[in-house]
């Protein structure tokens, strides 16, 4: 920029940079119980492609099923469930203060709201459990 025509070079702009520590989420529990599920997707991201990786191969005919005695693929699926578990309910907790549901001049409570969510996700993983074991025993 000119000084000639009065023009004032602009300041550079400087933003605020808190300094944290790698530890900072050790700190509170909050912060640690937040960084916990947001670790709960690699696990369900690995089980994920695992199984995107079985369906190519079923695709292709080399497919191969896990036997009963296959405990790492038992161990695996069980923890990669728990995970999976974790994300949906930390998660559907939360719902009661996010979803707000009008009845007449007043909301639904929070706490139905969060016990319904909480009862689908039981029942859906119940029923999702059941068909597939059931399925896992039709020979087909």
């Amino acid at each position: 920029m000119t000084e000639a025509r009065g023009e004032v070079e602009p300041r550079p702009i400087r933003t605020y940079r808190p300094a944290h520590d790698n530890g900072w989420w050790l700190r509170r529990r909050s912060y640690f119980l937040y960084m916990v599920r947001e670790f709960t997707v690699i696990p369900m991201s690995a089980w994920l492609i695992w199984f995107l990786y079985e369906v190519y191969q079923l695709k292709n005919g080399a497919y191969e099923a896990p036997g009963a005695d296959d405990y790492a693929f038992i161990v695996f699926s069980v923890v990669c469930l728990f995970f999976a578990l974790w994300h949906a309910v930390t998660f559907l907790t939360l719902s009661g203060l996010i979803l707000r549901v009008p009845i007449g001049d007043r909301f639904v409570p929070a706490a139905a709201i969060k016990g319904l969510a909480l009862g689908g996700l039981f029942a859906a993983t119940l029923i999702g459990g059941a068909l597939l074991i059931f399925l896992g025993t039709v020979k087909l």
